[in-house]
């Protein structure tokens, strides 16, 4: 057998393992679409903090960023309310929320191109810019692709049990996340 065919023997071999592994990836993704609770104040510790579906999404960790971010202009809306500020949470908000648990500090209000507290509304501005014209989604998801191809190589995992988007206590289930090493 020549080396040529050998080659294409092995890709094809592997093909089908790696890419079933990329469809478990976009089904896990797919199904933000069902959460219909998103973690907030949790005072019964992380086991009962949000749905399911969305912590196993953060579990993929960096597997994970590639299809939330493709997430990122879906406005298919979800059951999960959004606590305070009302209405729903669409998918791209959930796989933002998901994408803010496996990398914090990631400049959300800089990516939008809205100041944090635009007519003395605080977070809600990131609710108000996003719901007033798809555009902004659209925007925002360039953005956001952008800023993780410019510093995805940047990024340092980071052991603890902080967590991004909720008053959570217990144990992170990825028990850690990346951020931008500030070396």
């Amino acid at each position: 057998m020549n080396r040529y065919l050998k080659i294409v023997l092995l890709t094809l071999s592997i093909l089908p393992i790696s890419s079933f592994s990329q469809n478990e990836i976009k089904e896990k993704i797919d199904s933000l679409l069902y959460v219909e609770k998103m973690p907030y104040i949790c005072e019964e510790g992380f086991t009962k903090c949000g749905d399911e579906l969305f912590w196993n999404t953060v579990k993929l960790k960096e597997k994970a960023i590639p299809f939330l971010i493709e997430k990122l202009n879906d406005s298919t809306k979800t059951k999960a309310e959004v606590v305070l500020f009302g209405k729903n949470y669409s998918v791209a908000d959930i796989a933002y929320v998901a994408l803010e648990e496996i990398i914090h500090g990631i400049p959300t209000f800089e990516l939008l191109g809205t100041e944090f507290d635009q007519d003395d509304c605080g977070y809600c501005e990131y609710w108000n810019f996003l719901r007033k014209d798809y555009q902004n989604r659209l925007n925002f998801k360039v953005a956001v692709k952008n800023w993780y191809n410019k510093n995805k190589s940047k990024l340092v995992w980071i052991s603890n049990n902080e967590f991004s988007s909720c008053d959570c206590r217990g144990k992170h289930p990825n028990e850690g996340h990346y951020e931008i090493n500030k070396k």
